[in-house]
């Protein structure tokens, strides 16, 4: 797997738990667009204009890239984690679901050597790097 993908997939890993936010916060952007004001001074509206702003938000709502990137990328690393063997799942709650500020181990070694996780340093790593390349092959990044 090439360096540039693994950093990106273990970004995605760290704002996993920002999920929600991140699609609250797009969702009003799509609802709530910034409309710039009108300085033709004068000008009337057209009177007898449909309202069709409900229809266009659903439709903005549902083919939104970044909206469906988000969804799509949760999906991934949550399919691919109830899939993983537990001490997987140790090392991804330690090292990247947790906020830094309260990580008590900082990588796969410390949890091997502290015995959060009941295998060897080789096989926590090879574990680790088969979930990483699970999540690139899901998401399409895998070449």
């Amino acid at each position: 797997m090439r360096r540039q993908t693994r950093a990106y997939i273990e970004s995605l890993l760290e704002d996993y738990m920002n999920y929600h936010k991140y699609k609250a916060q797009r969702e009003f952007e799509l609802r709530h667009p910034f409309i710039p004001v009108d300085e033709n001074v004068g000008g009337g509206k057209a009177q007898y204009k449909p309202n069709d702003s409900v229809d266009r938000m659903l439709i903005t709502l549902d083919e939104d890239i970044r909206l469906n990137n988000l969804r799509r990328e949760h999906f991934t690393i949550k399919a691919c984690y109830e899939e993983a063997p537990e001490y997987v799942q140790q090392i991804v709650n330690e090292l990247y679901f947790k906020a830094p500020r309260n990580r008590k181990y900082l990588t796969i070694a410390d949890l091997v050597i502290a015995h959060v996780i009941p295998v060897s340093k080789t096989k926590a790593y090879d574990a680790f790097n088969d979930f990483l390349e699970d999540i690139a092959k899901e998401l399409k990044l895998h070449y």
